[in-house]
C-alpha cells in the first residue's frame, strides 16, 4: 500500500484516495480470477491493483496471468509486479532499514547489493532480513528475540521516497501502468 500511495501521489498529489487492502478472499491456491471477482465485489473501487510476485516467471508471463483474471470483467487494474518478491523493493531505503531495525543511526555495513542486482538476485527476501539484522547491531543472544519477519513491513512504513526503485524494469512497469491508467496516457 505504500508503495501506491506514494507513486499515486508523484503523478498527482491532489488525487482523493481511499485506499483499501483486499483481505479474505479465499482459500490460498484459489484461481487468481476469483480472488480478483471476490475483491471487487467486497471492496467497490475505481482501479483494482493486484500484486503478484514473479518469483521464477518472468514480468511478462506475470502480465499475462493478471490480464486474463480480467478477460470477463470490465474494471480498471494495475499490476504489480516486482521480481523475484516484494522484499527486492524494500532495498532501496538504507535509512528505513536501519529505523525498522530499531537502530536509525547505525553505521554497520548492511550488505546489500547494488540496484542491478535487485531484480535478479535469487533470494531479496533474505538479503532483506540479513540487512535488518546488520543494522540492529545487536549480539547473537539479542538477536534470538528480534523478528525482521515483523521489521521487514517497518521498512515499507518508513518508506518516505520510492523514486530510487526507478530504473527496475518492474518498478517502471508499475509506474507506467499507473499514469495510463490515471490518465489515460502510455
Amino acid at each position: 500500500m505504500h508503495v501506491i500511495d506514494w507513486a499515486i501521489a508523484q503523478q498527482d498529489p491532489a488525487i482523493g484516495i481511499t485506499p483499501q487492502f483486499a483481505r479474505h478472499l479465499g482459500p490460498v491456491g484459489s484461481e487468481l480470477s476469483e480472488r480478483v471477482s471476490a475483491a471487487i465485489r467486497a471492496y467497490p473501487c475505481d482501479v483494482l491493483f493486484v500484486h503478484r510476485d514473479s518469483e521464477s516467471e518472468s514480468l511478462e508471463k506475470r502480465q499475462s496471468e493478471i490480464a486474463s483474471a480480467f478477460t470477463e470483467l470490465t474494471h480498471s487494474y494495475v499490476p504489480i509486479i516486482p521480481m523475484r518478491m516484494t522484499e527486492a523493493w524494500l532495498l532501496s531505503d538504507e535509512h528505513a532499514i536501519r529505523s525498522a531495525a530499531g537502530n536509525p543511526n547505525g553505521r554497520t555495513g548492511l550488505g546489500i547489493p547494488g540496484k542491478r542486482e535487485w531484480e535478479r538476485t535469487k533470494n531479496p527476501k533474505q538479503i532483506l532480513f540479513d540487512a535488518l539484522k546488520a543494522a540492529s547491531e545487536r549480539n547473537a543472544r539479542a538477536l534470538k528475540k528480534f523478528s525482521p519477519d515483523r521489521q521487514r513491513l517497518r521498512v515499507a512504513e518508513l518508506t518516505t521516497d520510492f523514486s530510487g526503485l526507478r530504473g527496475l524494469a518492474s518498478f517502471d512497469q508499475f509506474e507506467a501502468t499507473l499514469k495510463s491508467k490515471l490518465f489515460g496516457e502510455k
